[in-house]
């Protein structure tokens, strides 16, 4: 068969050209991140499956040996988007997936998730373009405690560090954020305008790691969003978005269209603690092309956030379906 390459900037982009230059049919032989988007190789498949009867269960457009994995997949939340991704790479491989049961699926199936969760390890890197960390996100959902977090992380590493607000809206955040940088024993002001925060980052200059927080602003506050982008630019910030991993495919996509103008470096998905289905929040970010910086698991100070892994979060998806087998 005739393998085509199709690169584009989102998997979802990639996977809607194959659709239309192959067929709704097409194989994907493989899909893998890159540099500037997605590179998906497909073909147009010599023989046609037959065609599912229009009042077949949903589940049935599956192929029988991907289909409990698409079930504990769609349990945990991933979108059918990425898990038709995973099935058609899987396609192009040598597993069995005419019928259920092949040992050697459920670890290909998550290495070819994790291939599609770019990860952000420059956060915590030398890196000079990370030197200036900005928190961006909507209301509520953990920007000031998941700054807290990654300062003590670069303290622990032995790194001098600065914490700046620009969230002059709620008294209260600043407090918290003030009470957080006295127990680090690290310098903290309260940036009013770009002027103060031009000024604050020239008098911390010498810190290794300086972190902004910022006000929490709704998706739909567009008027909002363009001061702090001017903010943002004039501190020469790498912007995290910090995204709840309880939010719902819709309102992710939502938030995503909202601050992806902002120019955003990664998303550290927040409350992973807190929710039994953060592959809705997964997803929108896979689908979009963005990497994962980190993991907030729980409350504590610095203890309960990690890395994002591509492997580790791939595993987690597949993992009810593991412990339904073993049980």
């Amino acid at each position: 068969m005739l393998l085509k390459r199709i690169e584009k900037k989102t998997l979802a982009e990639a996977l809607e050209a194959v659709r239309t230059e192959c067929g709704a049919d097409a194989l994907v032989v493989e899909t893998r991140p890159t540099r500037t988007g997605f590179l998906v190789v497909a073909a147009r498949p010599e023989t046609r499956l037959p065609q599912q009867p229009a009042t077949a269960p949903p589940l049935l457009r599956w192929t029988r040996g991907f289909q409990p994995l698409a079930a504990a997949a769609a349990d945990f939340g991933v979108s059918a988007t990425v898990l038709h991704a995973v099935e058609r790479a899987l396609l192009g491989t040598k597993v069995d997936l005419s019928r259920p049961g092949d040992p050697a699926l459920p670890n290909l199936a998550a290495r070819v998730l994790a291939a599609l969760v770019h990860e952000a390890p420059g956060f915590e890197s030398t890196d000079p373009r990370f030197r200036v960390q900005a928190l961006v996100g909507p209301t509520g959902v953990g920007k000031t405690t998941t700054l807290a977090k990654l300062a003590a992380r670069a303290q622990g590493r032995g790194e001098s560090i600065a914490i700046l607000t620009l969230d002059t809206y709620r008294v209260a955040a600043v407090e918290q954020l003030r009470a957080f940088a006295d127990l680090l024993g690290a310098p903290f002001a309260v940036a009013f305008t770009t002027t103060d925060l031009k000024r604050l980052l020239a008098e911390h200059r010498a810190c290794d790691r300086i972190f902004v927080d910022t006000t929490g602003r709704s998706p739909r506050d567009r008027d909002a969003l363009p001061a702090l982008e001017g903010n943002l630019r004039a501190a020469g910030a790498a912007v995290l978005l910090c995204l709840a991993a309880g939010t719902h495919a819709r309102d992710a996509r939502l938030v995503l269209d909202a601050y992806e103008g902002l120019g955003l470096e990664a998303v550290c998905l927040t409350k992973w603690d807190e929710t039994v289905a953060p592959g809705e929040a997964l997803a929108a970010v896979v689908e979009r092309g963005l990497p994962f910086s980190h993991l907030c698991i729980g409350q504590e100070v610095p203890a309960d956030i990690v890395v994002a892994q591509g492997m580790e979060i791939a595993r987690a998806v597949f993992a009810r379906l593991a412990a339904g087998a073993a049980a």
